[in-house]
Protein backbone atom coordinates (compact mmCIF):
# COMPACT_ATOMS: atom_id res chain seq x y z
CA UNK A 1 0.00 0.00 0.00
CA UNK A 2 1.39 3.40 -1.04
CA UNK A 3 0.03 6.33 0.95
CA UNK A 4 0.56 10.06 1.23
CA UNK A 5 1.01 11.40 4.74
CA UNK A 6 1.33 14.63 6.57
CA UNK A 7 4.97 15.41 7.34
CA UNK A 8 6.16 16.27 10.82
CA UNK A 9 9.66 17.83 10.69
CA UNK A 10 10.28 17.18 14.38
CA UNK A 11 9.39 13.50 14.22
CA UNK A 12 12.00 10.79 14.60
CA UNK A 13 12.10 7.77 12.32
CA UNK A 14 12.76 5.67 15.40
CA UNK A 15 9.53 6.86 17.06
CA UNK A 16 7.18 7.95 14.32
CA UNK A 17 7.02 6.19 10.96
CA UNK A 18 5.00 9.04 9.44
CA UNK A 19 8.24 10.99 9.19
CA UNK A 20 8.10 10.03 5.48
CA UNK A 21 5.40 12.04 3.64
CA UNK A 22 5.08 9.12 1.20
CA UNK A 23 5.39 5.51 2.29
CA UNK A 24 4.85 1.99 0.99
CA UNK A 25 4.06 -0.98 3.24
CA UNK A 26 4.51 -4.67 2.42
CA UNK A 27 3.33 -7.36 4.84
CA UNK A 28 2.80 -4.58 7.40
CA UNK A 29 6.46 -3.54 7.15
CA UNK A 30 7.69 -0.25 5.72
CA UNK A 31 10.59 -1.38 3.59
CA UNK A 32 12.98 1.18 2.16
CA UNK A 33 14.92 -0.86 -0.39
CA UNK A 34 14.57 -1.44 -4.10
CA UNK A 35 12.89 -4.85 -4.38
CA UNK A 36 9.64 -4.19 -2.51
CA UNK A 37 10.29 -0.89 -0.79
CA UNK A 38 9.98 2.85 -1.06
CA UNK A 39 13.02 3.90 -3.08
CA UNK A 40 12.18 2.36 -6.46
CA UNK A 41 8.62 3.68 -6.31
CA UNK A 42 10.02 7.17 -5.76
CA UNK A 43 12.46 6.65 -8.62
CA UNK A 44 9.63 5.76 -10.97
CA UNK A 45 7.68 8.88 -9.96
CA UNK A 46 10.57 11.27 -10.62
CA UNK A 47 11.29 9.54 -13.92
CA UNK A 48 8.23 11.30 -15.39
CA UNK A 49 9.08 15.03 -15.28
CA UNK A 50 5.76 16.16 -16.77
CA UNK A 51 3.94 14.41 -13.93
CA UNK A 52 5.94 15.92 -11.08
CA UNK A 53 6.05 19.40 -12.64
CA UNK A 54 2.26 19.43 -12.67
CA UNK A 55 2.09 18.02 -9.15
CA UNK A 56 4.30 20.38 -7.15
CA UNK A 57 3.20 19.05 -3.77
CA UNK A 58 4.03 15.53 -4.89
CA UNK A 59 7.42 16.72 -6.14
CA UNK A 60 8.13 18.31 -2.76
CA UNK A 61 7.01 15.15 -0.95
CA UNK A 62 9.30 13.01 -3.11
CA UNK A 63 12.28 15.27 -2.44
CA UNK A 64 11.52 15.25 1.27
CA UNK A 65 11.52 11.45 1.22
CA UNK A 66 14.88 11.43 -0.56
CA UNK A 67 16.28 13.87 2.00
CA UNK A 68 15.10 11.68 4.86
CA UNK A 69 16.62 8.61 3.21
CA UNK A 70 19.98 10.34 2.81
CA UNK A 71 19.89 11.25 6.49
CA UNK A 72 19.65 7.52 7.28
CA UNK A 73 22.80 6.58 5.38
CA UNK A 74 25.28 4.98 7.75
CA UNK A 75 28.92 5.92 8.16
CA UNK A 76 29.83 2.95 5.96
CA UNK A 77 27.38 4.11 3.27
CA UNK A 78 24.56 1.61 3.73
CA UNK A 79 20.84 2.05 4.49
CA UNK A 80 18.45 0.29 6.88
CA UNK A 81 16.11 -2.21 5.28
CA UNK A 82 12.97 -0.75 6.82
CA UNK A 83 11.60 1.77 9.27
CA UNK A 84 11.62 0.76 12.92
CA UNK A 85 8.45 0.26 14.93
CA UNK A 86 8.16 2.00 18.29
CA UNK A 87 10.02 0.01 20.92
CA UNK A 88 11.96 -2.02 18.36
CA UNK A 89 15.68 -1.94 17.73
CA UNK A 90 17.32 -1.26 14.40
CA UNK A 91 19.45 -4.04 12.91
CA UNK A 92 23.12 -3.47 13.87
CA UNK A 93 25.02 -1.69 11.10
CA UNK A 94 27.42 -4.61 10.67
CA UNK A 95 24.43 -6.87 9.92
CA UNK A 96 22.73 -4.61 7.39
CA UNK A 97 22.26 -6.20 3.96
CA UNK A 98 24.37 -5.07 1.01
CA UNK A 99 22.06 -6.26 -1.78
CA UNK A 100 20.14 -4.63 -4.62
CA UNK A 101 16.90 -5.78 -2.99
CA UNK A 102 17.78 -4.32 0.42
CA UNK A 103 20.49 -1.76 1.08
CA UNK A 104 22.74 0.70 -0.74
CA UNK A 105 23.08 -1.27 -4.02
CA UNK A 106 19.38 -0.59 -4.70
CA UNK A 107 18.91 2.81 -3.07
CA UNK A 108 21.75 4.21 -5.20
CA UNK A 109 19.50 4.29 -8.29
CA UNK A 110 17.00 6.57 -6.60
CA UNK A 111 19.83 8.80 -5.36
CA UNK A 112 21.34 8.99 -8.84
CA UNK A 113 18.01 9.89 -10.43
CA UNK A 114 17.34 12.45 -7.69
CA UNK A 115 20.76 13.98 -8.35
CA UNK A 116 19.94 14.35 -12.05
CA UNK A 117 16.49 15.81 -11.33
CA UNK A 118 17.12 18.04 -8.31
CA UNK A 119 20.84 18.85 -8.90
CA UNK A 120 21.73 18.40 -5.23
CA UNK A 121 25.49 17.65 -4.88
CA UNK A 122 24.83 15.82 -1.61
CA UNK A 123 22.91 13.14 -3.52
CA UNK A 124 25.98 12.41 -5.64
CA UNK A 125 28.10 12.20 -2.50
CA UNK A 126 25.68 9.61 -1.13
CA UNK A 127 25.97 7.64 -4.39
CA UNK A 128 29.75 7.57 -4.11
CA UNK A 129 29.51 6.33 -0.52
CA UNK A 130 27.26 3.54 -1.77
CA UNK A 131 29.91 2.59 -4.30
CA UNK A 132 32.68 2.49 -1.71
CA UNK A 133 30.53 0.29 0.54
CA UNK A 134 29.82 -2.16 -2.29
CA UNK A 135 33.52 -2.32 -3.14
CA UNK A 136 34.30 -3.26 0.47
CA UNK A 137 31.39 -5.59 1.24
CA UNK A 138 29.65 -6.44 -2.02
CA UNK A 139 31.15 -9.81 -2.96
CA UNK A 140 28.16 -11.86 -1.86
CA UNK A 141 27.78 -15.61 -1.39
CA UNK A 142 24.17 -15.76 -2.58
CA UNK A 143 25.02 -16.35 -6.23
CA UNK A 144 25.78 -14.48 -9.44
CA UNK A 145 22.40 -12.76 -9.91
CA UNK A 146 21.30 -9.14 -9.78
CA UNK A 147 18.81 -9.24 -6.89
CA UNK A 148 21.23 -10.36 -4.18
CA UNK A 149 24.33 -11.44 -6.05
CA UNK A 150 27.62 -10.35 -7.58
CA UNK A 151 26.17 -8.96 -10.81
CA UNK A 152 23.61 -6.81 -9.01
CA UNK A 153 26.29 -5.19 -6.90
CA UNK A 154 28.59 -4.80 -9.88
CA UNK A 155 25.91 -2.74 -11.62
CA UNK A 156 26.45 -0.05 -8.96
CA UNK A 157 29.87 0.64 -10.44
CA UNK A 158 28.54 0.81 -14.00
CA UNK A 159 25.97 3.35 -12.81
CA UNK A 160 28.65 5.44 -11.10
CA UNK A 161 30.85 5.25 -14.20
CA UNK A 162 28.06 6.65 -16.36
CA UNK A 163 27.24 9.24 -13.72
CA UNK A 164 30.79 10.52 -13.18
CA UNK A 165 32.97 9.27 -16.04
CA UNK A 166 35.54 8.12 -13.47
CA UNK A 167 37.24 4.95 -14.75
CA UNK A 168 37.81 3.80 -11.18
CA UNK A 169 34.20 2.65 -11.14
CA UNK A 170 34.55 0.86 -14.47
CA UNK A 171 37.60 -0.98 -13.17
CA UNK A 172 35.66 -2.06 -10.09
CA UNK A 173 32.80 -3.30 -12.28
CA UNK A 174 35.26 -5.37 -14.32
CA UNK A 175 36.74 -6.91 -11.16
CA UNK A 176 33.29 -7.98 -9.99
CA UNK A 177 32.66 -9.56 -13.39
CA UNK A 178 35.94 -11.44 -13.22
CA UNK A 179 35.18 -12.71 -9.72
CA UNK A 180 32.12 -14.59 -10.99
CA UNK A 181 34.45 -16.97 -12.86
CA UNK A 182 36.91 -17.63 -10.03
CA UNK A 183 37.16 -20.98 -8.29
CA UNK A 184 36.60 -19.21 -4.96
CA UNK A 185 33.20 -17.94 -6.07
CA UNK A 186 32.14 -21.12 -7.88
CA UNK A 187 32.95 -23.28 -4.84
CA UNK A 188 31.74 -20.89 -2.16
CA UNK A 189 28.52 -19.41 -3.55
CA UNK A 190 24.99 -20.75 -3.25
CA UNK A 191 22.97 -22.08 -6.15
CA UNK A 192 20.05 -19.69 -6.88
CA UNK A 193 16.53 -21.03 -6.26
CA UNK A 194 15.60 -19.96 -9.79
CA UNK A 195 18.80 -20.59 -11.71
CA UNK A 196 17.81 -19.02 -15.02
CA UNK A 197 15.62 -16.14 -13.82
CA UNK A 198 16.35 -12.48 -14.47
CA UNK A 199 16.76 -11.33 -10.90
CA UNK A 200 18.05 -14.40 -9.04
CA UNK A 201 19.76 -16.35 -11.77
CA UNK A 202 21.93 -16.40 -14.85
CA UNK A 203 19.73 -14.22 -17.07
CA UNK A 204 20.57 -11.16 -14.98
CA UNK A 205 24.21 -12.21 -14.82
CA UNK A 206 24.30 -12.39 -18.61
CA UNK A 207 22.87 -8.86 -18.81
CA UNK A 208 25.67 -7.64 -16.55
CA UNK A 209 28.42 -9.35 -18.50
CA UNK A 210 27.09 -7.93 -21.76
CA UNK A 211 26.90 -4.45 -20.23
CA UNK A 212 30.57 -4.72 -19.25
CA UNK A 213 31.34 -4.71 -22.98
CA UNK A 214 29.38 -1.47 -23.54
CA UNK A 215 29.64 0.44 -20.23
CA UNK A 216 28.58 3.77 -21.77
CA UNK A 217 25.14 2.24 -22.35
CA UNK A 218 24.97 -0.05 -19.32
CA UNK A 219 21.96 -0.04 -17.03
CA UNK A 220 20.45 -2.29 -14.40
CA UNK A 221 17.46 -4.01 -16.09
CA UNK A 222 14.40 -1.72 -15.96
CA UNK A 223 16.22 0.87 -13.78
CA UNK A 224 18.00 3.07 -16.32
CA UNK A 225 18.23 6.45 -14.56
CA UNK A 226 19.48 8.20 -17.71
Amino acid sequence: MFVQRSYSPDASIQKNKSVFPLMYSYHDKEYLGAAHGLCTILQVLISFPRFIEKQQQTKQDIKKCVDILTSLQTVDGNFPTKTVKPGSKQRPEKDELVHWCHGAPGVVYLLAKAYLVFKEPSYLECCLKCGDLVWKKGLLKKGPGICHGIAGNGYVFLLLYRLTGDKKHLNRAMKFGEFIFTDEFIRGSRRPDNLYSLYEGLAGTACYLIDLTQPEKANFPFLDVF
